[in-house]
């Protein structure tokens, strides 16, 4: 019995090991076949961690502290130190990045109640959802967030089955990482939340977790504060919160990520950071989105709904210029087909009574949570990646629900064999 079990999670262990090959192998060819020349924020993130090295500080074309400076810091900053401004060595860094990001899916499965299908399953859906290898040519802060949020999925999984200070403790380390990376990932602090107050614990600890995860975040993040507050005047993460709330919320706004220059203060945005500054021009922004929101509710509850809806559409989209290449397209439709399998997967195990848990329930929340703030904010399909994840362990469970179902078979949550 005890060398059947040993051959049993030895086989599985076999089967992991494949499916991160796999994995490493989709990324690979991603870096190999798609060309592609940093952009946008990738151009912002290359520059910190440039200016970093280089001893001018975190410097991003005149900014201090407009992006997040977690990914060039984490990642950029360490890569181009020892490898100098490579880019290829960058990408490698997020192929390790995604190899993290199947390792942790398959233990967030597995906490969250999973037999062996599930585990490998959810890992396997990583490895192979055709965006992850793309994200690995992007020099984007996306391929960081994954595993960090990950990281806290698996702490709050764990600290509602298995409390303890060491789990919070770490909890708290993946939200202060979370603070630097991708604000829009702090949202997850609604999901700590619900496991505390689900946790079958008493009152008193309950609240020693919340404060350990809270401290712990604090200690981390407020070096980065503190240094804004020196640099820039104010202890902020970053100064785009009061930007991009404007962006979504004004006379002009659609829902998607607009242009500055197209909306009401496009005209005036320039001459208001040159006298304003960059922390004050913000603020200024933050306060004319909040004017808007006041004056016009019920047009901010229904473009709010509609971003919900633009969060989870399907991606029927075509590339830049409507111009693709048939391997493009090739690519784009099986990425529509994983996204609406895993979308439907995840939805249908809602019917399965016995996923209708403490753990399931942690896991739709995150979805939730991470969901609203984009409501609040405004919608690019790129900004949803960091919680696809979350979906293909929905999607896993669920799969591994009605397969059982299905040859009437019962899981061992959290062993290693299905009886």
């Amino acid at each position: 019995m005890i060398q059947q079990k040993i051959f049993t999670t030895n086989r599985e262990w076999i089967w992991l090991a494949a499916i991160l090959i796999a994995g490493i192998l989709l990324r690979v060819i991603a870096i190999a076949g798609f060309s592609h020349t940093p952009e946008s924020d990738e151009i912002a993130y290359q520059n910190m961690a440039i200016n970093l090295l280089a001893g001018n500080g975190v410097l991003e074309n005149g900014n201090r502290a407009f992006y997040n400076a977690g990914y060039p810091i984490f990642i950029l900053a360490p890569v181009y130190y020892l490898f100098g401004d490579n880019i290829l060595a960058a990408r490698i860094a997020n192929i390790f990045l995604g190899t993290v990001s199947i390792i942790l899916c398959y233990f967030v499965a597995k906490e969250a109640g999973s037999g062996k299908i599930g585990r490998l399953l959810a890992a396997a859906i990583w490895a192979l959802y055709l965006p992850t290898g793309i994200y690995s040519v992007y020099l984007a802060k996306e391929n960081l967030m994954v595993p960090l949020i990950l990281g806290v999925m698996w702490c709050t999984l764990r600290l509602n089955t298995k409390p303890s200070a060491n789990i919070a403790v770490a909890c708290g380390l993946f939200f202060g990482l979370l603070a630097m990376v991708g604000n829009s990932a702090l949202s997850l602090v609604g999901t700590i939340a619900i496991a505390l107050i689900i946790m079958p614990s008493p009152a008193k600890q309950r609240l020693k977790f919340l404060g350990g995860v809270a401290i712990i975040a604090l200690l981390v993040s407020s070096p980065w504060m503190v240094r804004n507050f020196y640099v820039i005047g104010a202890p902020v993460m970053n100064t785009n919160g009061g930007f991009n709330l404007y962006l979504g919320n004004n006379p002009a706004a659609t829902g998607f990520f607009v242009s500055i220059s197209d909306t009401p203060r496009g005209a005036t945005w320039h001459e208001l950071r040159k006298t304003s500054g960059e922390l004050g021009a913000t603020e200024t922004l933050k306060k004319e989105a909040v004017s808007w929101i006041k004056e016009n509710p019920k047009e901010f509850v229904v473009l709010a709904l509609k971003k919900g809806v633009y969060f989870w559409t399907p991606p029927f989209h075509e590339g830049k210029g409507g111009n693709v290449s048939i391997y493009e397209s090739i690519v784009r439709f099986v990425w529509l087909i994983q996204f609406v399998l895993l979308i439907t997967t995840a939805l249908a195990g809602l019917f399965l009574p016995h996923l209708r848990n403490r753990q399931q329930l942690i896991l739709w929340v995150a979805v939730a949570c991470y969901t609203i703030v984009h409501m609040i904010f405004y919608v690019i399909f790129r900004y949803r990646e960091p919680i696809m994840p979350v979906i293909g362990i929905l999607a896993a469970l669920a799969f591994e629900g009605f397969w059982t179902a299905k040859f009437n078979r019962k899981v061992s949550p959290g062993h290693d064999e299905i009886n």
